[in-house]
């Protein structure tokens, strides 16, 4: 047995995600963990917009407390990165290299300063019993990692014979004891040289070994605007709000422009309030060339547009504040540019991987695919049982999979070092590695009055409460109203850390029930289109509300899989959906588990799959048991129900 390189394959998506250079790995059937080598099989990437990635990093990297890394994060710029995309080659090193015969306890290692050749057999150099790997670390907060050798070598015979004394109080209070004199040389506790504290000793298995560090984003690049013109996040959600929320319609303009041109409303109005002829003052600036809308006029209409978690009542730290503009600034031109496409000339995005979608009511409003689908009669019926109010298919829906480093010790970043990765090519420049690849991808937009609904009727919002509370409820007849209530109460820098408890509760309810549906679709849109559900993705979208549910397999056998589904098997899909949430082989014990109803044998998916390891996941939110009120339950009334309703009323008052 050696320490030598052990080689795995595993796929870009598997290795960014759980083999992360310095992670400590299960090598399976070989029955030992390994330690995963720096990521040398790298090609650099050119064609990326480094200056957004960078921006997303350094929003990150301010997050932690970086007492023993900050030179390495401070104000980076996309000089100081590389960008790098892995094979699907990783090399490991056994680590620990402490084992034990399970007979003699003799310890053989090669890790102190006497190092030997672990026996190539696997047996003990005494008495021929199995050696045993001695499956424990200590990780610091700093990032250190320590194998669970002694601390200290028997001061007569340093290493030369030790064995491992176990005790029935667990591994914590283990000895180590040299065999020749009897000395004891402590045990497997290790403490850090730099920082005087250390957590262990740790399973191998410990999810407080490794955070990887890392978002998903859509990949949607800029047209015709350079990233450095773009305004800060702040003003660029804002932007993104006034047309999202319809108070900017730019008829000869992008949204990248709208963002970028400053426009001369102020100056229009001043002409105006001087006696001029508004229709005249108008002609007169367009045959000039000047704008009147921009990003100005933007950012007045959606001045009271703040997140809940950009607010300092919420987050005291700026970077959290910012991270908060960038995620609503993400979530905003991923669902606008997937749902709405690209608002320029079509010709500048010819030659880019931009998303193209088709809404549903395309293909269900032509006679032809009518009169070719009959099924497709059902849809909306199946769309307003699920609480679903609109849906897309979505062409080249380019995903971008960054990984730019990893923690230790602690979910929280603020109570850990943020750790670079060694440089592919021994540069001293900051390697970040990403994987993407254009996908298809089906676009579901929750319906906004349902889970407004839902949360009154789960006690989370109060129809009593002021209207400046939180806690009030929203106009439901009122789309604009809905959309500004969700960009402005759900906390989205809460859902960075699956590890972490999501502290805010209107987060936390909302989070939780969109991240159950979307499991109970991906888990069975895989029958319906072919496609393994672990090569299946999700994003969620908790401000908006939207799920999607994407291919991650760019294989040629996988065009064209959802993009069938989303046309000839809607209907199925989403009632096996709803049945999923229903029942599990394991209930009661999964259905009365108090963490939340999910587990293996019901909506628990392969965690490649999964955007946030399987956490925050409880299928009662969808069926409802004892005193939850289900989102799927006829009590809970959707937009699609009330307009249905509201023109009852309006027939019978005729």
């Amino acid at each position: 047995m050696t320490d030598n390189d052990l080689e795995m394959e595993r796929g870009r998506a598997q290795a960014m995600h759980s083999f992360g250079e310095a992670n400590v790995v299960d090598m399976g059937d070989l029955g030992v963990t390994a330690e995963v080598r720096p990521w040398r099989n790298s090609y650099e990437i050119d064609d990326i917009d480094k200056e957004r990635i960078v921006a997303e990093i350094n929003n990150r990297a301010e997050r932690h407390q970086n007492r023993t890394t900050g030179d390495t994060w401070d104000d980076l710029t996309s000089s100081d990165i590389d960008i790098y995309q892995v094979y699907r080659s990783i090399e490991t090193r056994l680590f620990p290299t402490i084992f034990y015969c399970e007979d003699c306890k003799k310890i053989h290692s090669t890790a102190r300063e006497y190092p030997q050749q672990l026996p190539s057999d696997g047996k003990c150099e005494v008495c021929d019993g199995k050696l045993t790997q001695l499956s424990f670390v200590n990780v610091c907060r700093c990032g250190r990692l320590e194998d669970p050798s002694p601390p200290k070598p028997c001061s007569n015979h340093a290493f030369e014979d030790y064995r491992i004394q176990k005790t029935s109080s667990g591994p914590a209070s283990w000895r180590f004891r040299c065999n020749k004199c009897g000395n004891s040389m402590g045990g497997m506790s290790k403490s850090c040289g730099v920082c005087n504290e250390m957590d262990g000793p740790l399973p191998t298995a410990s999810s407080r070994i490794y955070y990887s560090q890392r978002f998903v984003r859509a990949n949607i690049p800029l047209v015709d605007i350079e990233p450095e013109e773009m305004p800060t996040y702040q003003q660029w959600a804002r932007v993104l709000a006034a047309v999202y929320l319809g108070y900017q319609d730019p008829d000869d303009m992008t949204i990248e422009e709208l963002a970028t041109e400053e426009g001369k409303s102020s100056q229009f109005e001043e002409m105006v309030e001087d006696g001029e002829d508004p229709e005249t003052v108008k002609r007169i600036l367009e045959g000039m060339g000047i704008p009147l809308e921009g990003r100005g006029l933007a950012l007045e209409d959606t001045e009271h547009i703040v997140p809940f978690d950009a607010q300092k009542e919420f987050h005291s730290e700026e970077a959290d504040r910012k991270l908060a503009w960038s995620n609503t600034s993400h979530a905003l031109f991923t669902f606008m540019r997937t749902t709405d496409g690209y608002d320029g000339d079509p010709e500048k995005i010819k030659q880019l991987d931009y998303p193209n979608p088709t809404d549903l009511e395309i293909y269900t409003s032509d006679p032809e695919f009518r009169s070719d689908h009959p099924q497709s009669s059902r849809y909306r019926d199946q769309l307003n049982k699920t609480n679903i109010s609109q849906a897309w298919v979505v062409d080249q829906f380019p995903l971008l999979n960054v990984l730019y480093g990893y923690s230790r010790g602690d979910p929280e970043p603020r109570n850990t070092d943020l750790k670079r990765f060694t440089h592919p090519r021994g540069k001293n420049t900051v390697p970040v590695f990403a994987d993407r690849a254009p996908s298809e991808a089906i676009v579901l937009e929750i319906d906004r009055a349902a889970i407004i609904n839902w949360l009154v009727a789960n006690d989370l919002l109060d129809e009593s409460a002021p209207e400046d509370s939180r806690y009030s409820v929203p106009d439901t007849s009122d789309e604009r109203a809905l959309k500004e209530w969700f960009l402005t109460n759900i906390a989205t820098t809460e859902l960075e850390n699956p590890f972490a408890d999501i502290e805010d509760e209107i987060t936390e309810a909302v989070y939780t029930l969109l991240h159950s549906m979307s499991h109970c679709l991906l888990a069975r849109a895989g029958e319906q289109c072919g496609l393994a559900t672990d090569t299946l993705g999700e994003r969620v979208f908790s401000n908006i509300p939207a799920i999607v549910i994407y291919a991650s397999t760019t294989e040629s056998f996988s065009i064209g899989s959802m993009s069938t589904l989303f046309k000839t098997r809607l209907h199925p899909w989403l009632s096996q959906a709803r049945d999923l949430a229903e029942d599990c082989l394991l209930d009661p014990a999964c259905s009365e588990d108090t963490e939340g109803a999910a587990c293996d044998a019901c909506i628990h998916i392969s965690e490649t799959s999964c955007e946030f390891f399987n956490h925050s996941l409880d299928r009662r939110l969808l069926e409802g048991k004892d005193k939850i009120t289900g989102f799927w339950e006829p009590a809970i009334q959707n937009s699609s129900e009330r307009t249905s309703d509201m023109n009852s009323i309006d027939e019978e008052t005729e």
